[in-house]
């Protein structure tokens, strides 16, 4: 991972794991089922009393799927809005909420004598990816706030505020992320363009000289803010996206083109960055979900049942459970171990993704205590090419390590010991999901654990 990525995620990580506990220990619990004969290595290559004690297992974890309840997702530099139709995660939309701020904290803000307004836009810089399809229309829709957010407050993605019910702005568009605009003479990168209503539009134009536009503090109180939605009428399977933008790039703002008496051609603009309050919101509706989606999710005790699949999804969606319920076997052993190496193999299934689905780009785990609080893993502390977690484009694996996390589980320094979490690691920086093997899984994508210790005499 190049670093500017790596610190990137690690921000967008540090927000989305705000209910998670960044402590060192943490727990994990593994099953014996179809282990692997243990063995000696490398005998062939050292003499019979300099033989080391070194074995290796695939053991074989309890896997079930459960909804993510909600993910921080204010101040991302990535804001995603769209409508999609997966046909396997069914329904699921992203919309925004955000203020406008005057720029550069300009005071008494006036537009000049005798301004005229022609017009107004709301404008999104596109990020380039998405996810979905680009040919299916989308209506995007602009409605203005009822209720404040606050840029020093978190904001969860399963929370909506209030908004009017009678839209301010509205676009049905087919999508173009990789598409430069032509505005006038003008040719701009990628972005989206909202026409605002007139009448909306004037209202707030007509504050020029007030003290509704005299500061930020006031001009958010006078206009708390817009929420920014989708919406596509019968969307068939495999139809809609949901679209990425930069909510720091300059071309996302709402902009006045107006003109003086004496000037022709005067634009202003409100932006989001960099004090703007905005967060974005999530939903899914699984009733549209094929695969066995709805079976886990109300299943009373999914870890009785042996499902074949599990799945993992961004934008707050779904999670699996990992449990490890023999973990005692290994401390009960007639001899203490040394973990050598512990990975955790994770196979998506290939056939379920394509190339408007492209399966997750890194997942990661967290282990969970008896409060149901999650905490990072010790061995996450590492460098992130030792962690692992970034899928194998040929194979559609990933690999995480756990080496160190399992020691202290089984040296007893570890006490979270109610399962782990398996996540997508940038969760509102982009929608992809995966169908992963479970543990009962028969189509060659199993996840298992990889063990490989030392005995200790």
């Amino acid at each position: 991972m190049h670093l500017n990525n790596f610190i990137l995620n690690s921000k967008i990580l540090s927000r989305s794991l705000s209910g998670t506990k960044f402590l060192l220990p943490l727990f994990i619990l593994f099953c014996f089922a179809s282990c692997k004969k243990e063995g000696n290595i490398g005998t062939n290559v050292q003499a019979s009393d300099e033989l080391i004690d070194l074995k290796s297992k695939d053991l074989f974890p309890i896997t079930y799927t459960m909804r993510e309840d909600s993910v921080r997702s204010d101040l991302s530099p990535i804001i995603q809005i769209g409508n999609i139709y997966d046909p396997i995660f069914g329904k699921s939309t992203a919309a925004l909420f955000t203020q406008l701020v005057i720029p550069n904290n300009l005071l008494d803000l006036s537009f000049g004598a005798g301004a005229q307004l022609d017009s107004t836009f709301l404008s999104l810089s596109y990020n380039y990816d998405f996810y979905g399809d680009t040919l299916t229309q989308q209506t995007f829709n602009v409605y203005q706030m009822i209720q404040n957010i606050y840029y020093d407050t978190a904001y969860y993605s399963n929370h909506p505020k209030q908004y009017y019910p009678i839209a301010v702005g509205t676009k049905t568009f087919s999508p173009c992320p990789r598409s430069r605009v032509i505005v006038g003479t003008d040719t701009m990168p990628p972005n989206l363009r909202i026409p605002i209503n007139p009448n909306f539009a004037q209202q707030v134009f007509s504050q020029s000289g007030g003290n509704n536009l005299s500061s930020t503090a006031n001009f958010i109180q006078y206009l708390k803010g817009l929420c920014i939605t989708s919406e596509t009428s019968g969307l068939n399977p495999g139809e809609g996206s949901i679209l990425q933008f930069n909510a720091e790039d300059s071309l996302t703002r709402f902009t006045f083109y107006y003109h003086t008496p004496t000037q022709n051609s005067l634009t202003f603009s409100f932006v989001m960055y960099p004090s703007a309050a905005y967060y974005s919101y999530f939903t899914h509706d699984y009733s549209t979900a094929g695969g066995t989606i709805n079976a886990q999710l109300s299943d009373p005790h999914p870890e009785q049942n042996n499902y074949s699949e599990v799945y993992v999804q961004s934008c707050a969606g779904l999670k699996t459970k990992i449990e490890f319920p023999f973990i005692d076997s290994l401390k009960n052993l007639p001899y203490k171990i040394a973990i050598n190496q512990a990975q955790l193999v994770i196979k998506a299934e290939p056939q379920n993704a394509s190339a408007n689905f492209p399966i997750n780009t890194q997942l990661y785990v967290v282990a969970i205590d008896s409060t149901g609080l999650t905490y990072l893993l010790t061995d996450m502390y590492e460098n992130s090419s030792y962690f692992g977690g970034t899928v194998n484009t040929t194979n559609s694996e990933y690999t995480i390590n756990i080496a160190r996390y399992l020691q202290q589980l089984l040296n007893g320094e570890e006490t979270h010991t109610k399962g782990l979490f398996l996540k997508e690691y940038s969760p509102i920086l982009n929608a992809r999901r995966a169908v992963i093997g479970s543990n009962n899984s028969s189509s060659g994508y199993r996840m298992y654990l990889h063990l490989v210790y030392t005995r200790i005499n």
